[in-house]
Order: structure tokens, then sequence, then C-alpha cells
């Protein structure tokens, strides 16, 4: 492992309707136990390479923009890709000379957006205003009174407003109310805690499916009946199963035939994803990250030669965005599931083969290459480039398989 091999992450970025409007892919390079910065120019590069050459745009972004962080070097000298999907993205720690500026002048001209990383206004880096569309703040680290005040001096500039790091969705709405234009952060995976509040009657009916689902004595009659009951649900699942995702012989036609072929473990994961992307006031970007996550585990297992099932690897990945569909912590959900404990453990302490891998997954999406166990990987002979490729491939899968269901992203 001592070969430096780029990695790929995203992460999604909404506007005030929570709709996907982009997507930040984190350019870095990871090895054994740390994020290494010396190569970044490589690993921007290899990134672009990746997003614009060896994939297909729409599999990373789909329509929306790609942000990606340019290194000086990269500025002076910007790739010819196509510039109504690239956002330029400036670090905060590029030195601000007359050659950057120059560089930046000729993006601008160009057509490039550009956008300026963990913004912090000074005499240094005021130049850069200048040619800047998108501004990024960081909410963790400035203060109130900051952030009132950056609002007060740039939004009236007509300049996009970005907050980044938004963790909770306390401050998701705060930052709403302070006039921010977009946001960014882990607040889908670290949702609103609703103490002492109940669940909504349609939350509760899916919860009661995913119990039903998990219990390991449901036969498949009872399985069909739920599912009979939920008209949508029922379409959507037909619809799936019939998709080029399952590869079947033939059409099938009815619920008790989608179960008897496929096996209620596969039926259960896919029942699993519909019935909480069917609660409406998600945004379909949540069913994304969650199809990946679950697809991301799956491969890993099956790298792993993994002796057990591949499924438990895909639920494990899928159930640990339960909390945020549900808007309620994972662990009283899954007090009203039947999971057997070493998945319920699995998804709380991430301990076991599930929840190590989904730990390495959950890390890997964040870009947070200096947590992820890579002694863990190298002991199964996964490199940092085959932990790139299975993320690339999920989100190759998921975007085909959504396509082919029907599910139209934004």
């Amino acid at each position: 492992m001592s070969e430096l091999l780029p990695l790929l992450a995203r992460q999604p970025i909404f506007d005030s309707n929570m709709r996907v409007v982009a997507y930040e892919l984190l350019c870095r390079t990871g090895n054994i136990n740390r994020a290494d910065f010396s190569s970044g120019d490589s690993a921007s590069s290899q990134v672009l390479l990746h997003t614009f050459a060896e994939l297909s745009l729409e599999i990373v972004v789909g329509k929306n923009r790609a942000f990606i962080n340019f290194t000086r070097a990269l500025l002076v000298t910007p790739p010819p890709f196509d510039k109504r999907q690239l956002v330029v993205e400036v670090l905060e720690d590029e030195q601000v000379d007359e050659a950057l500026l120059e560089s930046l002048k000729e993006l601008k001209r160009q057509g490039y957006t550009i956008a300026l990383d963990d913004f912090v206004l000074n005499d240094h880096t005021r130049p850069l205003l200048a040619y800047a569309d998108i501004i990024k703040l960081d909410v963790l680290v400035l203060s109130e009174p900051e952030l009132k005040q950056y609002i007060e001096q740039l939004k009236p500039e007509g300049y996009t407003l970005l907050a980044e790091k938004v963790e909770t969705y306390e401050m998701l709405e705060h930052c709403k109310a302070l006039g921010f234009d977009l946001f960014q952060g882990y607040f889908l995976a670290r949702p609103k805690i609703l103490k002492g509040h109940r669940i909504t009657e349609s939350k509760q009916a899916v919860l009661q499916l995913l119990a039903a689902l998990h219990d390991p004595d449901v036969s498949i009659p009872q399985v069909e009946r739920l599912l009979s009951q939920d008209p949508i649900l029922s379409y959507k699942l037909l619809r799936l199963v019939n998709s080029a995702a399952f590869s079947l012989p033939r059409s099938i036609e009815s619920l008790r035939q989608a179960i008897t072929l496929l096996g209620l473990d596969i039926i259960k994961n896919w029942v699993n994803l519909l019935a909480m992307a069917n609660l409406g006031n998600k945004p379909l970007e949540l069913s994304v990250a969650a199809l990946t996550r679950a697809r991301m585990c799956e491969r890993l297992a099956h790298q792993m030669d993994n002796t057990k099932r591949q499924d438990a690897f895909f639920t494990v990945g899928l159930l640990s965005t339960l909390d945020a569909f549900m808007d309620v912590p994972l662990d009283i959900l899954l007090a009203n599931l039947s999971l057997n404990q070493e998945l319920s453990e699995a998804l709380l302490t991430h301990s076991g083969a599930e929840g190590r891998v989904l730990d390495v997954v959950e890390h890997y999406e964040r870009g947070e290459w200096e947590k992820i166990d890579w002694r863990y990987l190298e002991a199964y002979k996964i490199t940092p480039d085959m932990l790139s490729q299975a993320y690339i491939d999920a989100l190759q899968w998921v975007s085909e398989t959504m396509s082919q269901a029907g599910i139209d992203r934004p």
C-alpha cells in the first residue's frame, strides 16, 4: 500500500428547497493512515479525469454542477472541460498574488464559475471578490456576529452564499433564516432529534412495514398482504423488479411471483428503500445516498469473499440512513425492528464485519481518508484504488437502476 492513489467522493449541495443543485467532488490522495496533501495537483487532476473523461458526467453528478478544488497549477492552466457544470473552487490556503488574480481573471473571461472556499474577508483576500460568483462560509468556525456581518456585506453585492459544514437540522434552519442560498454538510446523516415527539402516522405505517419485513418468521403471504395495502409501493416494486437491474428472463406480473422468484431477503432490501423514499417529505438525494451506501457495502463484501450473505451488508448500508428518513434517532428505530443482534450492533457501534465495512464506507463518503481503517482493508487485499472503484461502480449502478425504474433525478 505504498503507492498513493486518488480517491473520489462527493457531497451534495442543496438549495433552500432542499433540492440538490451540485456536488462537491473531494480531491485528495489517500494512503494507509492520513491524507497526503503533497500531491494535490495529481489528485485534483485524477478526479477531473475520472469525472469528465473516464466516466460520464451524468453518472457522477447528473445534471447538477460539480464543485472541484483547483490547485494553483490548475488555476493557471485549466483543463478544457464543460464550463456549464464545472465550478472552480479556490482553496482558502492559496497565496493571493498577482499571478493568481490574473489566472482568476482569465477563468472569469472564459466563462467559468468561481467559488471561494472557507472564505474569510481581510485585506489579503479582498481582491478575490472581484472574480467570485459563490462564497462558501464555514458556519462552524465563524461566530454568529461574523456570519451576520458577512451576510450584510456580501448579499447586496449579488454573491451566492453557501453555508458549509451544516451538521444539524437546527443549523440548517438558522442558516436559511440568515439568508444563505446554498447549504452543504452532514445534516442528512445527522437528522433532527425529536425527543418526546410522536412519529407521524405516515412514518409509523412505514415503520410497521419495516418491522414486519425484518421479522425472521414473516411469510411470503404476509409480505404480499402488507405490500398490497400500498398500491403506489406495489407499483414501484413491480416496476423495479421488471427493470434491467434484476436481469430476469421474463416479466413479473404479481407481488407473489416477485417475492417467490427473488426471495424475501432481496425483496426486503428493496422494499426498505422504496418504503422510506415514499415518505414524500425527503429529498430524492437521500434515497440516492442510501442506495449508493448499500451497494458499496455489498461490493466490498464481495471483494472480501465474505462467507456471510452479501445482502446483510446491503441491509446494513441501507438501514444506516433510516434515522435521516424518519427524523428519529437510530437506536430508537432499531428497538422497533426485529433485526438480529449482530446487524443492530453493526448499525449502532460499527462492530462485526458488516459494521467495519459500514464504517469504511461512511468515512469514504465524507472524504475522511485519515479515518479509514486501511490496515483492515489491506488484510483483504483491498487497495485505495479498489475502494475508489467500488464507489464509482456503486454510483453508476444507482444511476442505471433509478433510470430503469423510472425515477428521474434532478
